[in-house]
């Protein structure tokens, strides 16, 4: 058994100011200071473009890159590199999603609900939808698939996926993998 270093509080000693420091979530301290990061980082990419992207990739990642997007041969390589099991449970995973997702999808329908009064509700994909699966001590293909396959079948014609470069540049294979199961999907190593 774990012995664990319980604070105990009491609630009815605290007064109002002691109450919501203990109800301030470690993140919400420092949410200002990366939402000013985050706004720096969009306004030096905004103002830079694929020089700001190089800077930054280097800077965390640790990797220094020409390109972003992944080839067709870096994906034919991905293939090659990840062994039959995993292609396989990845393309039962898929199949899994897609089955899942396709029958919880809302349908169009129309309706007059007056005399000359129609109503109806109509499907719209997003253009592009950008789509963020982490990379790391393990790669998540999983993560992969139920972003793109959602919005495969939603009809989205742009989707774009970034995923972190490994230090040789590279973008991991079952990542890939799990990308190429939807057709219209481009994959950029940011």
């Amino acid at each position: 058994m774990t012995n664990f270093d319980w604070k105990t509080i009491d609630w009815n000693a605290l007064d109002a100011g002691a109450r919501e420091e203990v109800l301030q979530r470690p993140t919400r301290a420092s949410s200002a200071l990366v939402r000013g990061d985050v706004q720096s980082i969009l306004e030096d990419v905004a103002a830079r473009g694929d020089d700001a992207l190089r800077v930054l990739t280097a800077h965390y990642d640790g990797v220094a890159l020409e390109s972003f997007e992944v080839e067709a041969a870096e994906f034919t390589a991905a293939e090659a590199q990840v062994p039959k099991a995993l292609r396989d449970a990845i393309e039962d995973a898929a199949g899994r999603i897609e089955a899942f997702h396709r029958a919880g999808m809302p349908q169009p329908y129309r309706v007059e609900t007056a005399a000359g009064v129609v109503c109806e509700r109509i499907s719209r994909p997003i253009n592009p939808v950008g789509l963020y699966v982490p990379a790391g001590s393990a790669p998540l293909p999983s993560t992969a698939l139920m972003l793109t396959i959602p919005a495969m079948l939603a009809g989205c014609p742009d989707i774009v996926l970034c995923t972190p470069p490994r230090k040789d540049g590279s973008a991991d294979p079952a990542v890939l993998v799990a990308a190429r199961r939807v057709p219209n999907v481009r994959v950029f190593k940011l």
